[in-house]
């Protein structure tokens, strides 16, 4: 039987000053293989400042979760239907390119003539980063993002 722990457990903001999150971070997953944590950072970022730009004045709870096998990184954060759909549409096409792709598009999204708001690099990154693909939750006003890296 499989054990759970809950590494870390933060409510950010919309008003939060964001200085010290990566530090914040660090410091409650220093058990973790470094390589590992920088990868569960980088995502935890992205999805923060993806909340960020595309749902101001509402905060982010972040949770991160271990369990024998993997480590789960889980963000909730207050959206409308209408948002949380478009969010989830974008995150199903993602999940839906092998990783070769999602690293062409990643790159293409990166050239000049694509520098736009909303190009989705953040969630490729996730994915990318991730050990398998996207989740995604909707429920009573509430859009989860759950990703999870395997040990």
């Amino acid at each position: 039987m499989s054990s759970t722990k809950q590494i870390l457990s933060l409510h950010i903001s919309a008003k939060n000053d964001y200085e010290n999150i990566v530090e914040t971070l660090d410091s409650q997953l220093q058990k973790i293989d470094k390589t590992l944590r920088k990868r569960i950072i980088s995502c935890a970022i992205e999805l923060l400042q993806n909340n960020t730009i595309h749902n101001k004045g509402n905060g982010i709870d972040i949770s991160i979760i271990e369990n024998d096998v993997c480590i789960k990184l889980n963000t909730a954060r207050k959206l409308d239907e209408k948002s949380a759909n478009f969010i989830n549409n974008k995150i199903q096409d993602i999940n839906n390119i092998s990783a070769d792709n999602l690293k062409e598009l990643f790159k293409k999204n990166l050239s000049a003539e694509n520098l736009t708001q909303g190009t989705g690099n953040g969630l490729i990154l996730c994915r990318l980063k991730s050990d398998t693909a996207i989740e995604t939750k909707f429920s009573d006003d509430t859009f989860e993002i759950n990703l999870t890296f395997n040990k």
